[in-house]
């Protein structure tokens, strides 16, 4: 709410019959022909919301805001709680002789949204338009590059907030430009301490509902959306010499804009979304996100590494191999030579890629990960070169694996269908001559039973590196960081016991 704009309203007039009505009709964001549009919280003199007027609805402005001449409130998606994203304060002069005239509108502050060419004509249709604004790259992220690890090739974090909720929201998307450092949405503080700490990596995760919003593999990129707020990011860390790995946070599953979670939600199903099994699909929409990286000279190649789907869930077959094998081969021809991270089924848990196992449809088959996602499985799909081929497996360090939990397992010599496996992974990578690497590690909230673990883990790791080895483990990223986590029970920040952990590593 804007005090200096309420500081002028006119004198409350109260018992109004006959006033002027204003109908919602301001554009919003998303797929065209079903775009999310605002609501407008009126607000009478005291700042109380006292109608939340919804896209393409109608309402006496003046009655709902108690003055005969002036009508301000909020714009809001979704509703008009504070729960729901605050797009500004708009102040407008309306009466019920239609002299209706836009007043002011006051952005959120260090929030990149707008609503641009504001209008309201004689008949009170307030019409314009919602638009998600850039964020500004910044190249001076760091004063020296980051230095390399002894033990790994990537050591780092996870700063996630570009693929959150049911819709692109501004408010948490990551944020290091230069000009909004002093913000309470600015993340460029927290990231300058993790990497001037020793760390070299950051994962990226994107939504693929808001890269296309026309449908998996349909359409071109969301470049609202790319020019943004993700461009700024892979501008900004590959500049920096930062290994940046763009991860298409999906589950093997596409989300509708304003619909649907972009994973997992408050509700509903988990993950969201509609499985996608056309490998045509994964191989559209990586073309065109490559083909916008390599076209950006002010984006690092050397320092993109792209993770093709992460935690793919209840893949039938041998789909969750051979659609990732068909996008490896199909970036490879485009001229990306660069580190490609898989993914497996069953939320590419590293404890269960052996003990987790699933039928072909036609009951004859037993598959899991370690038998689809081999040497020769690669060979056989044209996959030669595996050197830059890395198996991307997740570990959280809860009862269930999940992350769901404060508490921590401090035993990690457990095996069986329920226990951690590690060695059993280690020996499945020495037989394929794979690498691999952790790009989401979770412990919570419990530091005394969490930094055990999680110390734990990350010796394992370190003993099973793969220097001077053709085999093993070539680094780990921590899950996660980013302002808009809030209170998350795994979120990372600086001060947080797991930086003291894994200080003992960098």
């Amino acid at each position: 709410m804007n005090l200096k704009v309420l500081s002028v309203i006119p004198i409350l007039v109260t018992g109004l019959v006959h006033a002027g009505n204003i109908t919602n009709s301001i554009q919003g964001v998303g797929p065209k022909n079903n775009p999310v549009s605002p609501y407008f919280c009126i607000q009478d003199a005291n700042g109380t919301v006292t109608y939340a007027l919804a896209p393409g609805a109608s309402v006496d402005a003046n009655q709902s805001s108690g003055n005969k001449y002036y009508v301000g409130g909020t714009l809001r998606f979704g509703g008009c709680s504070t729960d729901n994203t605050y797009l500004g304060y708009l102040a407008l002069n309306v009466n019920d002789q239609g002299n209706n005239k836009f007043s002011a509108y006051t952005p959120p502050e260090g929030v990149h949204i707008a609503y641009v060419n504001p209008t309201i004509d004689a008949r009170g249709v307030l019409a314009g338009k919602i638009q998600y604004t850039a964020i500004n790259s910044n190249f001076n992220l760091l004063s020296s590059p980051p230095k390399q690890n002894a033990d790994w090739n990537f050591v780092g974090i996870n700063l996630s907030g570009l693929e959150f909720s049911k819709m692109i929201d501004p408010v948490v998307v990551p944020n290091l430009s230069a000009e909004d450092a002093s913000g309470k949405y600015s993340d460029l503080k927290e990231t300058q301490i993790f990497l001037q700490s020793g760390m070299n990596t950051i994962r990226v995760p994107v939504s693929w509902g808001y890269l296309q919003l026309d449908g998996p593999g349909v359409g071109e990129i969301n470049l609202e959306y790319y020019n943004s707020y993700v461009k700024p990011l892979l501008e900004t860390l590959s500049s920096a010499e930062v290994y940046t790995i763009v991860d298409l946070h999906a589950y093997m599953r596409y989300s509708v804009f304003g619909k649907e979670y972009s994973g997992c939600g408050m509700d509903g199903k988990c993950p969201d979304g509609t499985l996608v099994l056309n490998a045509k699909a994964y191989q559209d929409v990586w073309s065109k996100l490559y083909k916008l990286m390599k076209e950006d000279p002010k984006i690092n190649m050397n320092y993109i590494m792209l993770d093709l789907v992460n935690e793919p869930v209840d893949v039938p077959g041998d789909l969750v191999f051979t659609i990732q094998a068909d996008v490896i081969k199909t970036l490879r021809e485009q001229g990306f030579q660069g580190y490609i991270l898989v993914e497996g089924n069953a939320w590419s848990g590293l404890h269960s890629w052996l003990s987790k196992t699933w039928k072909s449809q036609d009951g004859t088959t037993t598959y899991s990960n370690a038998t689809l996602f081999t040497r020769e499985n690669f060979a056989k799909a044209g996959i030669h070169d595996l050197s830059k081929i890395l198996i991307n497996a997740h570990q959280y360090l809860d009862s269930d694996y999940s992350g769901t939990h404060d508490q921590c397992v401090t035993d990690l010599n457990t095996t069986g269908p329920d226990g951690y496996n590690l060695m059993s992974f280690v020996e499945y990578l020495q037989k394929n001559k794979l690498k691999a690497i952790v790009t989401e590690l979770g412990a919570g909230r419990d530091s005394a039973s969490c930094s055990v673990a999680l110390g734990k883990f990350l010796n394992y790791l370190k003993d099973n590196s793969d220097k001077n080895k053709d085999y093993g483990f070539v680094g780990w990223t921590i899950w996660s960081a980013g302002h808009g986590w809030g209170n998350y029970n795994l979120r990372v920040t600086p001060g947080s016991y797991q930086m003291t952990v894994m200080k003992n590593y960098l």
